[in-house]
């Protein structure tokens, strides 16, 4: 599989893939498809959200949160989902960066990651994507963006 280098050795960096919305309102409903399937918070101390009318930060409740962020009531926000399930195929645990018109995802490299995950992660961005969003891999510069939007393509 082609995509392989991009996830075989984990050299302690967590590669970017950001999925960009045309409208801030897709945002918040993909972030909710990440928890439909089966994404369960794991960040540390459960994550939290700057409010902005309060100026003080308030505990992730889930998926909801999203529209805090696009509302600008909430600066952009960064938690890890573990659990997500494509295919039958459980991901490893993948940082999401929520921001008002898009979702940066970030994932640590190494032996998690096999053929079948790599498919699966497809299958999650192709879904992503979908509900109105381009992908974008810049973290592998040109050829790397390529592969990725061929892979997601051919996926």
């Amino acid at each position: 599989m082609k995509l392989l280098r991009y996830f075989d050795t984990d050299d302690g960096s967590l590669p970017e893939l950001e999925v960009r919305y045309s409208s801030p309102d897709k945002v918040s409903t993909a972030f909710e498809f990440l928890f439909a399937n089966n994404a369960r918070n794991v960040t540390a101390s459960g994550g939290y959200l700057w409010i902005n009318s309060l100026q003080k930060e308030k505990l992730f409740t889930g998926s909801c949160d999203a529209a805090l962020v696009i509302c600008e009531s909430a600066e952009p926000f960064h938690v890890v989902l573990a659990g997500i399930t494509i295919a039958n195929c459980t991901l490893p645990d993948l940082g999401v960066l929520v921001m008002p018109s898009s979702l940066t995802i970030d994932y640590r490299m190494g032996c998690a990651w096999g053929e079948f995950e790599i498919n699966a992660l497809l299958m999650l961005l192709k879904g992503l994507c979908a509900l109105g969003g381009t992908l974008f891999a810049p973290w592998w510069g040109a050829e790397g963006e390529h592969e990725f939007t061929e892979a997601l393509r051919r996926a």
